[in-house]
């Protein structure tokens, strides 16, 4: 096969090689960048829970606190209500000894009056004075007292009453305590397999920014041996191009010098037909003497060749042109190549007219062409084919 279809293939595979590996990695890569979505958006749910949680334990912190606070007052109220109950208690024992005093009493008031009450109602008279008012008085107290006792029992009743509501009051609170706090609980588990989800999520989160660095790194490497593969691509194809052209030169020297051969035969065989011709003129006329001999003799002498010696000149400076630009990646190909002195790092000027547009330098060369990098550019204008590359 030949050597200038070759190259071209080669370069096709290896470009194809790379892209392969290039779209592997931008697979992974997007792969990569889409579980990074799902984290994060994971990863403010769970922040977003993790704060609900944080205010519900601080209301319902808040809520303990304050049912705390009702528990002691309640309690202070119970102790306030049971110190009541001992004093009324207190009271109504001494009234009920007062009452059975007074019971006693008017029993034994009631003995001494039946049994001392003197015959003569004159004798009677000094000894239980106002009889009447007496035992109004002591209807009086008597009623006055056992209001004091029902009321004391209403009272002590109503205190008992009160004390169960507070203790059912108490118990509930108790209860709803302990169900607070079996929540709080709850909430600080939570709290807890949150934080260690986001602790660990944070841990994925930096090794897939890490693998996503490594790759971008290796997509970054990939590109610049891409952006060296189209150059050597485009030198390859003007290589191609330019041995296409010695080709066909080659091939119309070969035509044009078939036909001067063919053009030298025919001259050779017309030539040779005279020389016969002149061979047997020369037979028949040996007769004729020397002169006739000296005259055919100075008919076919040839003029001397004169070869003129080339003048050298030396370059001042190296001459080309811009045959292609890649403004992409920044660099142009120039019609000088190592057959005319061009070297990588060599400087060259570009030119529009009499104007210096631009400034290039050579990176790689081959026999008749060379890339070089665009160093720099003339604000307003940008390097085209067709200009002019002088080396500095």
């Amino acid at each position: 096969m030949d050597k200038s279809k070759i190259i071209p293939i080669i370069l096709l595979v290896i470009i194809l090689v790379v892209g392969y590996f290039a779209f592997t990695f931008y697979t992974a890569n997007k792969a990569l960048t889409d579980e990074k979505l799902k984290l994060e958006d994971t990863n403010k749910r769970l922040f977003q829970e993790r704060s609900d949680f944080e205010s519900r334990a601080v209301k319902l912190d808040a809520e303990n606190r304050e049912l705390a606070a009702k528990q002691e007052e309640v309690q202070r109220e119970l102790t306030r209500v049971e110190s009541e109950r001992a004093t009324l208690q207190k009271k109504y024992d001494d009234v009920s000894q007062q009452r059975d005093a007074l019971v006693e009493k008017l029993k034994s008031k009631s003995t001494v009056t039946a049994t001392d009450r003197p015959e003569s109602p004159d004798a009677g008279m000094p000894s239980v004075p106002n009889s009447d008012e007496y035992w109004i008085d002591f209807v009086k107290t008597k009623a006055k007292l056992e209001a004091q006792v029902d009321s004391l029992n209403k009272d002590m009743l109503d205190a008992k009453n009160k004390l169960a509501g507070m203790d059912k009051e108490a118990k509930e609170l108790s209860i709803k305590i302990d169900e607070l706090t079996k929540e709080k609980e709850r909430l600080a588990n939570d709290i807890s397999f949150k934080e260690r989800t986001l602790s660990i999520m944070s841990r994925d989160l930096v090794t897939e920014r890490e693998g996503r660095k490594i790759a971008i790194e290796e997509l970054n490497k990939l590109r610049s041996e891409n952006v060296t593969l189209k150059r050597e691509l485009i030198m390859g194809n003007k290589e191609k191009m330019q041995l296409q052209t010695a080709m066909k030169d080659t091939l119309e020297k070969k035509d044009s010098l078939e036909k001067r051969i063919g053009e030298i035969d025919r001259v050779l065989r017309e030539k040779a037909i005279t020389l016969e011709e002149l061979q047997e003129q020369m037979k028949t006329a040996v007769k004729g003497g020397k002169a006739v001999i000296a005259r055919e003799s100075a008919s076919v002498e040839l003029p001397p060749i004169v070869v003129k010696p080339g003048v050298a000149s030396g370059l001042r400076g190296i001459k080309g042109e811009t045959i292609a630009v890649n403004e992409e990646e920044k660099f142009i190909i120039v019609n000088l190549g190592e057959a005319s002195g061009v070297r990588p790092g060599v400087q060259m000027a570009v030119l529009r007219g009499d104007r210096e547009i631009g400034t290039v330098e050579i990176i790689e060369t081959r026999r008749d062409i060379s890339a070089a990098d665009i160093r720099e550019v003339v604000s307003g204008f940008t390097i085209q084919k067709g200009d002019l590359v002088v080396s500095k």
